[in-house]
């Protein structure tokens, strides 16, 4: 059998299973509690940070200020946004995500506990909204107001939303067809929520609420080289050539970012270069990191929540990228933040001049090699910023 035909199954299989969850919840009753409301927002690092800005114009609106908002989050990004929001966000309710979709008992048990706190009001943040996630929480609050964006265009899922989830929601707010800017696409979203105009210009993050511990060095650069997906990951030798330039050229020493997860590729570098480099790799925080870029030279990563950080603070940052999701994601808009560069494959770099082109073709996915890029680009890049 085909692999997208065993997908289409899959999704069939799941689509299945979540009716028969909603018929369970239906006998779970819960009573409406007035002025309450639950934020949804379950993507990735990057997305949050994108977001989490207008959560607090959301909080401080005539519509909302006497309201009680809870949020339910993705737990990767719990850390950052207790110690950043907790003073615009009333309540957290944190899902995880791999249990949310392999464990029918967890999902049941966390769809349940939505239910019966008795929301009044449920809005979904998110642009591309997920059947089996936020859509399902939606539906699970038996909310009095249920509101979500009408979603993002991408062919293999927006069909599905019409036939399955639309119905879900009491309110679809219209989304541009227009390849936004995330954070454009975002204050599109609020501004059409709160029905007023909003006067925030980029995301911003601020540091002095975050506590750290003294570096052990002042001048120096970061580099992040893991990425959520194999096809956004650039060779972790050519990262190991950028120490080695950062290091001989401008005598800058090396942090080396991530998770726990990314500790095997810091180990290739970090082997390489004794005391002028440290490997920070699953020691800090996300808002420790937020720290760290804020008094870096310059931040050197794959497409990644890091470079979405690194902005936030004003940090420059070199992003090496695929190409994936052109125009929504990469390359930020010079207005937003004017110290970001982008490196693609040569498909991408020698196109630039037709960039909405590129965005047109880009805009959903990339399939384009990122170990195209090689690491004498980046060298050129690093030398036009830190000479």
């Amino acid at each position: 059998m085909l692999p997208s035909a065993l997908i289409k199954i899959s999704n069939l299989l799941e689509y299945t299973k979540q009716y028969f969850l909603f018929k369970l919840l239906s006998f779970n009753k819960a009573s409406i509690t007035k002025d309450t409301l639950l934020l949804v927002r379950l993507d990735s690092i990057g997305d949050y940070v994108l977001l989490r800005n207008f959560i607090r114009l959301l909080k401080e609106s005539d519509k909302y200020k006497n309201y009680r908002v809870t949020l339910c989050g993705n737990i990767i990004w719990k850390e950052l946004a207790e110690t950043l929001d907790s003073d615009s966000i009333d309540k957290f309710l944190w899902l995880d995500r791999k249990k949310f979709k392999s464990s029918f008992v967890y999902k049941y048990n966390f769809l349940k506990e939505i239910r019966m706190c008795g929301f009044e009001t449920t809005v979904d943040l998110t642009y591309s909204r997920e059947i089996l996630f936020g859509d399902a929480i939606v539906k699970a609050s038996n909310a009095k107001e249920r509101i979500g964006s009408e979603g993002s265009l991408d062919s293999y899922v927006w069909w599905k939303r019409k036939l399955f989830s639309d119905r879900y929601y009491t309110k679809l707010i219209p989304a541009s067809k227009e390849n936004l800017f995330e954070f454009y696409r975002n204050k599109e979203f609020f501004q059409l929520l709160l029905n007023t105009d909003l006067h925030i210009s980029k995301p911003f993050i601020d540091v002095s609420k975050i506590s750290l511990n003294n570096l052990p060095f002042d001048n120096y650069a970061v580099l992040f080289p893991g990425a959520k997906e194999e096809k956004r990951k650039w060779n972790i030798n050519n990262f190991t050539k950028i120490a080695e330039y950062l290091i001989s050229d401008y005598s800058l020493k090396i942090i080396i970012a991530g998770s726990e997860k990314e500790k095997p590729l810091a180990e290739k570098i970090t082997s390489r270069f004794g005391k002028n480099i440290i490997d920070f790799t699953g020691r800090t925080t996300l808002s420790q990191l937020a720290r760290i870029l804020s008094s870096a030279a310059i931040l050197i990563s794959n497409d990644t929540g890091a470079v979405h950080i690194a902005a936030a603070v004003n940090t420059v940052f070199i992003c090496i990228s695929n190409g994936n999701h052109l125009g929504r994601f990469n390359p930020y808009p010079n207005e937003i933040f004017n110290n970001a560069f982008y490196i693609y494959p040569p498909d991408i770099m020698h196109n630039l001049n037709n960039m909405e082109v590129l965005k047109g073709k880009y805009r959903y996915s990339s399939d384009l090699n990122i170990n195209e890029i090689k690491p004498e680009s980046v060298k050129e890049v690093i030398k036009n910023i830190l000479s």
